[in-house]
């Protein structure tokens, strides 16, 4: 369904920016790092091979940043049916993912991105109160595992629905990792079925962790020295931006 990714100098040196800039505003700004590589990588390369590369970072930081907030684990039990429901979704979403092609991918990112950008520019919040309501959690694990079978972001709307729960820093940081954990390891193996993740993009992304280990360093250390909320905000422009792009191109307005 898709021609093979030609993997040439310009294409890994744009990749290995893309995931510096990435891991800078995952450090700085505690942004999802994939919504930020991929989105762009689909501008230089096709969907699957953009999701592929960017498996073993993400899998990586999400593993360290689980391991650091393990001492939270005990609170973890409400959330099984979340990580259900995320699985049953997941593999749905890979089911769609397998019949679309290219043009159809790239407007589904785009659409998203904008929806995600718009929600979090605006300030839209679900309107939740703590303790998280077991329906509302297997709801939004499904809704989640499908975009993130189809599209690779399983932010929207687990992130926007668990930020209203206010949960403690520890423990939101240990439900997302767990999230992405989930979501990327899953992706890897559906995506490994289907043949879009070979040596190739197993050794792109194995090299796309160094720029990204180090732009996250640097992200943390300018983070204090800068106004985070007017980071996040021009990321969001710049997500909304790429997502018209992607949704127009897809749906071959552009």
């Amino acid at each position: 369904m898709f021609a093979d990714t030609p993997y040439t100098l310009f294409v890994i040196a744009v990749l290995l920016l893309l995931y510096l800039a990435g891991g800078f505003v995952k450090g700085a700004a505690s942004f999802g790092q994939p919504m930020v590589t991929i989105s762009l990588g689909v501008l230089f390369i096709p969907v699957p091979a953009a999701i592929a590369i960017a498996i073993v970072p993400a899998f990586l930081s999400n593993a360290v940043q689980a391991w650091g907030s393990w001492r939270a684990v005990s609170q973890l039990k409400p959330y099984a049916i979340f990580y259900l429901a995320l699985v049953v979704g997941v593999v749905i979403g890979l089911s769609i993912f397998a019949l679309l092609n290219q043009d159809a991918l790239r407007a589904a990112i785009g659409c998203l991105l904008v929806v995600f950008a718009l929600t979090q520019l605006l300030g839209v919040s679900p309107p939740l109160t703590p303790p998280p309501h077991r329906g509302v959690l297997a709801v939004t694990g499904l809704v989640s595992g499908v975009c993130a079978g189809t599209t690779s972001f399983v932010g929207f709307p687990s992130l926007p629905v668990l930020i209203a729960y206010r949960l403690d820093r520890a423990l939101f940081a240990l439900v997302t990792s767990i999230m992405f954990f989930i979501t990327m390891s899953m992706l890897g193996g559906g995506l490994t079925l289907l043949g879009h993740f070979g040596p190739a993009e197993l050794v792109v992304g194995i090299l796309c962790c160094v720029p990204s280990f180090f732009g996250q360093r640097i992200g943390l250390r300018v983070r204090d020295r800068m106004s985070v909320i007017a980071l996040r905000r021009l990321i969001n422009v710049v997500l909304a931006a790429v997502g018209l792009v992607l949704a127009m191109r897809g749906l071959g307005i552009a």
